[in-house]
């Protein structure tokens, strides 16, 4: 795929004093005359302002099953947002980047601006504008298998304002893939300005990825999704406004499985909850950059609206099992009620959360704030993580057992290094290594507590 598209640019480069040139340089890439659809010589005008969504249908129409590439030149085309632009089997669509815009119609609401519903898709160096005129830019439909989604740039997706229609209240997303699906691919994209802007139902919940199944269906969780080297940034608001979101809606009644994903290589940023929930099994989260961009200025919109939020809840929170989080880099000028946060609810189970660097924003006026923050947990590892600033580097608050906290280097100016204390009655730590951890903190290195059975603690 890479390949590919170092082709693409270096034909562009070489052509870039002629427009026409241009194109047809990018069109000789992708395949033979017939296997390319230029959505220009279908009819679309791509001016942004006439309506060109019947004659990009068209060509995905023409397109779909047979293999063939949908080219759509430098414009801006304009598409009626109840009118779902369909993506079958066996698609390409190609455009010239930023320049080559697909955008939402300001004229009405919509659910959803395109719908990828057939496997063995390609969407590559496109900008898909949901104008703040749909609930979610881009949607993986369920049971799709192996779609490339590459040079994307999914942005601009809310909520209607009228109370009357459907997308009032519905979940805010650029990116949506649903289950039954595996091996989808998400590189070198864009994710940004997704707000959820009403309060009804409960929050306001907003994902820049979102990783789930169909609601009411029996779909299992997405399996094989890479989620790679993308930006994903200005996702809100605090009341629910998550970067990436990957569920199994089957962990809720103990049915959930391992979906071998990875989330690597990404930069997350003003991502105003969380920068991602892996609510899911078998996933690795690792090198990836979550910046905490607010600092005693990001406020709830909801319920709680003007009252304050932490600066983020969380980088990662992990509320399932068998998940690895390692060489990650979380900082920023704010800081994490919990930088990584393990579930406070159900067991989680075989978790690893090792060699990343966590700075918690010196400057932040949150209280009780933890870098590792581990509730309801059992056969963990955490080790050769660097940590510094909050009240707290690791803490062991609920139940934990069978667990190893080695190797870390830890520097608290103003807090504590390891607790394995709580406040809980009726909650235990048992069977707990501790040792080799380099601590420098000013109000205790390693807190023991009553409710430690077997516990061991070496230099």
């Amino acid at each position: 795929m890479k390949r590919f598209f170092k082709q693409v640019m270096l034909a562009i480069l070489a052509m870039a004093n002629s427009g026409d040139t241009v194109q047809q340089a990018v069109i000789s890439q992708l395949g033979s005359p017939g296997s390319v659809i230029n959505v220009r010589q279908i009819g679309a005008k791509g001016n942004g302002r006439d309506d060109d969504t019947p004659f990009v249908q068209k060509a995905l129409d023409q397109a779909a099953g047979r293999g063939a590439s949908v080219f759509f030149p430098k414009g801006s085309y304009v598409i009626d947002p109840n009118r779902t632009l369909i993506v079958g089997s066996r698609t390409k669509l190609v455009g010239q980047g930023s320049d080559s815009v697909i955008k939402a119609s300001g004229s009405r609401f919509g659910w959803e601006l395109m719908r990828v519903t057939g496997s063995d898709v390609e969407i590559c160096n496109l900008s898909l504008d949901g104008n703040k005129q749909v609930n979610r830019v881009l949607v993986v439909g369920g049971g799709v298998q192996r779609v490339n989604i590459s040079g994307v740039t999914a942005a601009n997706a809310s909520q209607s304002r009228n109370p009357d229609e459907e997308g009032y209240s519905e979940v805010v997303a650029g990116i949506v893939v649903y289950g039954n699906t595996s091996q989808i691919k998400i590189d070198s994209s864009e994710v940004k300005n997704i707000y959820a802007i009403n309060q009804a139902n409960g929050s306001m919940i907003a994902r820049g990825i979102y990783i789930t199944t169909t609601w009411g269906s029996n779909e299992q969780a997405a399996r094989r999704v890479m989620i790679t080297n993308s930006h994903i940034h200005h996702i809100g608001p605090a009341d629910d406004g998550d970067g990436i979101y990957y569920e199994d809606p089957a962990m809720d009644e103990n049915g959930g499985e391992n979906t071998d994903s990875l989330i690597s290589g990404n930069l997350l940023e003003y991502c105003a909850k969380r920068g991602m929930k892996i609510y899911a099994q078998g996933v690795k989260v690792s090198g990836n950059h979550i910046v905490n961009s607010f600092l005693n200025n990001n406020f709830y919109q909801g319920v709680n609206k003007g009252k304050l939020a932490p600066d983020m809840f969380s980088a990662v929170s992990v509320y399932g099992s068998n998940n690895i989080i390692y060489s990650n880099v979380i900082d920023g000028i704010g800081s994490f009620y919990a930088a990584i946060e393990v579930s406070a609810m159900e067991t989680v189970r075989n978790t690893v959360i090792s060699n990343n660097r966590i700075i918690m924003g010196s400057g932040s006026n949150i209280k009780g704030t933890t870098a590792i923050r581990l509730g309801n947990i059992h056969n963990f590892t955490i080790k050769n993580n660097t940590i510094e600033n909050g009240e707290r580097a690791i803490w062991t608050w609920q139940n934990a057992d069978f667990g190893v906290i080695k190797d870390n280097t830890i520097r608290m100016s103003d807090g504590g290094g390891i607790d394995l204390s709580t406040y809980l009655d009726g909650y235990t730590q048992v069977n707990l290594a501790l040792g080799g951890n380099r601590i420098e903190a000013s109000t205790f290195n390693i807190q023991l507590a009553p409710t430690n059975r077997n516990v061991t603690v070496r230099a």
